[in-house]
């Protein structure tokens, strides 16, 4: 039995890879948290980085940024593509 995602719902259906992509290519930024929300990834770095050296997306800009945690500030990378690079649709 091979693994077949059945799930009705076309974004949940997409890997985790592909709604990376989509989310950023909407013009959206993600950081490790936001990705652990809205897509269920742990890995977001990993995702990315498969995008850009497996895939050819070289327009994923990355940009390394503070951010407030319960015990002070911590730096995280957060990604993002550019209005000029996006995709037309």
């Amino acid at each position: 039995m091979s693994n077949v995602n059945i799930d009705p719902t076309p974004w949940r259906s997409l890997s985790q890879k592909n709604q990376v992509l989509s989310y950023l290519q909407a013009g959206g930024t993600l950081t490790p948290r936001k990705a652990r929300k809205l897509i269920g990834t742990y890995k977001l770095a990993t995702r990315v980085s498969e995008l850009i050296l497996e895939d050819g997306h070289t327009e994923i800009e990355k940009k390394l940024i503070w951010v407030r945690t319960r015990k002070g500030k911590a730096q995280v990378m957060r990604y993002s593509i550019p209005k000029d690079k996006r995709q037309q649709k």
